[in-house]
């Protein structure tokens, strides 16, 4: 750990120690390079940005982190990927937080060093940049969060299994009354699943300029008009999405779903309803119908939706008991943070991890 700000590296030594980690204090990057170059080193924390750049030569292998104490400003998360952060910390977290994010950057270092030695014609400087592009592409494309719309409030989080995500949140007001949000997972992974998600963000705009009236009572349209999009794309790609349009005014969520699994879940008072529906996934079938169904959202309720890559990460012996700890989960925590601690999404799997959680505040 590097850094001018002693009381943040005394802060997190200890968390570190708790953890399991062996943490050693440098006072430049320099040291900093010399301790990697000895070996046995994963993770270099830094908490000083202006160190940043010097930090470029750090041996292959070896993740980089920022952490900060002060406000994380998107300009400045935005930097830092460029820059080959792996992640950003805000401080102070809570230790099993630190450790649930200290190992998912362990563990995409892992999947990235095998990928760098499954592709040797490619140079480490090569699958640096294009990684650090791809990754600063589709960081600027997710929405804010959190984001308030009216009396709703939107989070989200994106978790790829290597850098870059095959899976996709978009949430964004229509009118005055009406938003609309999905979940989307492309079939495959890397660079040619991203790809996608950037025509994704795009029909996000498109939608907001070109839709129908008849397509905010009726999400499966805007299904229908995605599938479509994508055959004309020829893409060898097909993706699984679930969306919905939300009415401010009358608080109704209308629904529809291409293949999404698991089923998206309403929290409410009477416990979680699973908003299971049938549908094609979209860039398969020409001219696809999708059915529409709505739900009403009552102060306190919230709507939670998982990409499919969860499964895979929840320790069970069947889909139904996944299903089971994964709906004990939803009815049980409130935020993103908790919710995403108690699953234990630290070790990330073959599947990239998204989820979206919408609450109806007041």
């Amino acid at each position: 750990m590097l850094g001018a700000n002693t009381g943040t590296i005394d802060e997190l030594s200890p968390q570190l120690a708790d953890l399991g980690f062996t943490s050693r204090s440098v006072a430049s990057s320099s040291d900093a390079i010399t301790c990697c170059l000895k070996g046995d080193v994963r993770v270099v924390i830094c908490c000083a940005f202006d160190e940043l750049e010097t930090l470029s030569d750090l041996p292959v292998g070896v993740a980089l982190i920022f952490a900060a104490s002060e406000d994380l400003t998107l300009d400045i998360t935005l930097s830092c990927f460029q820059k080959g952060v792996q992640d950003c910390w805000q401080l102070p977290q809570s230790t099993e937080s630190l450790g649930t994010r200290l190992n998912d950057v362990l563990a995409r270092m892992d999947k990235w060093l095998v990928s760098r030695s499954e592709h040797p014609h490619l140079t480490q400087a090569e699958l640096e940049r294009d990684q650090r592009a791809g990754r600063h592409i589709q960081l600027g494309m997710l929405p804010p969060n959190p984001m308030g719309i009216g009396h709703y409030r939107l989070q989200h989080r994106v978790e790829p299994s290597l850098i870059l995500s095959g899976d996709f949140v978009d949430y964004f007001q229509i009118t005055d009354r009406h938003f609309a949000c999905y979940v989307a997972d492309v079939s495959g992974h890397g660079a040619s699943s991203a790809f996608v998600t950037v025509l994704l963000k795009n029909f996000s705009r498109r939608l907001r300029r070109e839709y129908k009236v008849s397509m905010l009572s009726d999400p499966g349209q805007i299904l229908a008009w995605i599938n479509d999009e994508l055959i004309d794309q020829q893409l060898d790609k097909h993706v699984a999405m679930f969306f919905a349009v939300l009415d401010t005014q009358e608080d109704l969520l209308r629904y529809s779903n291409a293949a999404h699994f698991p089923p998206a879940m309403l929290v409410n008072d009477g416990g979680v309803v699973s908003l299971e529906q049938k549908g094609k996934p979209l860039g398969l079938f020409a001219h696809a119908q999708f059915e529409t169904k709505e739900v009403a959202m009552s102060v306190g309720a919230r709507v939670v939706v998982f990409s499919d890559g969860v499964l895979d990460l929840i320790l069970a012996s069947s889909l139904e008991e996944k299903e089971r700890k994964l709906i004990d989960a939803v009815q049980e925590n409130t935020d993103m943070e908790s919710l995403w601690a108690q699953l234990d999404l630290s070790k990330l799997g073959q599947d990239d991890v998204s989820c979206l959680l919408i609450t109806h505040e007041h």
